[in-house]
């Protein structure tokens, strides 16, 4: 029998451990290159993104331009011992597949002490394989009346992380279909691609879930049309980009930099 989930409002973000941390983070990941298709992206929304291997919701959190909650696997919010198996069996050794041994051991064992204080600072909830997922559904309709973003990673990795995607898991369908059954909206899905090695990330276009629903598509169905709009945005923007070298980023910044304080002269 499945466990109770526990009640929890919009998470804060308020952590003492993640505020020591986290101005370390942008020298462990370096600001990407945002190319934004979306335009103004409100606050309230739907974001679907690749989980680029294990970094990517940390580096996301980081560089996403809006602020978001987002869904996490529900042993990482569970006792020491859940937390320490879950990444050392599954996320390290089935996803990242990493060797069985005691270095594998031993990052699970550091990360399963420092994970709570990340997952707080972070804004994570626990997402669920089984009835309890409604509380995480009810939890995220909370984060979408605080006019915050939920951030989901819905891509199926059971066998690994890979740079074009397999299959989407429709959970952040029945999140959208809900927020529009029970208030009446149909809150923007934006689907988005984060390579952390390459230093890029690409926010697509906004996409609604009602659009694919009066189709008469299913839920399976309209996961896929968002597992393709992101796979897409890998091969017309990820591919074949070429992380540029830090002169050239100086450069860039130094150009976009002038062309503001023209812009700005001109408009006085």
């Amino acid at each position: 029998m499945a466990k109770k989930a526990k009640h929890m409002d919009v998470p804060k973000g308020r952590n003492w451990f993640y505020a020591i941390v986290r101005p370390f983070m942008p020298f462990i990941f370096k600001k990407p290159e945002t190319i934004n298709l979306a335009g103004e992206i409100p606050d309230k929304h739907i974001v679907v993104v690749n989980h680029s291997a294990k970094s990517g919701p940390a580096a996301l959190n980081l560089r996403y331009p809006k602020t978001t909650c987002k869904w996490g696997a529900y042993q990482m919010f569970g006792n020491f011992k859940s937390r320490r198996d879950y990444l050392r069996d599954i996320l390290y050794i089935q996803k990242c597949h990493m060797p069985p041994g005691r270095k594998t051991s031993f990052k699970a064992w550091l990360l399963g002490h420092l994970n709570p204080g990340i997952y707080k600072g972070m804004r994570m909830m626990p997402t669920y394989p089984d009835a309890r997922f409604t509380n995480t559904l009810r939890q995220s309709c909370k984060v979408l009346d605080a006019n915050l973003g939920v951030m989901i990673f819905p891509e199926n990795s059971n066998d690994g992380y890979y740079e074009v995607l397999t299959e989407f898991f429709p959970g952040f369908v029945m999140l959208a279909e809900k927020y529009y059954r029970t208030k009446g909206e149909d809150v923007p899905v934006i689907p988005a691609y984060y390579h952390v090695k390459k230093r890029v990330q690409i926010i697509g276009k906004p996409m609604y879930v009602q659009d694919y629903v009066k189709q008469g598509m299913n839920r399976e169905q309209i996961a896929k049309v968002f597992c393709d709009a992101v796979n897409q945005l890998f091969y017309d923007y990820v591919q074949d980009y070429v992380t540029p070298t830090k002169a050239e980023r100086k450069a860039k910044a130094k150009a976009a930099k002038k062309a503001a304080k023209a812009a700005k002269k001109a408009a006085k």
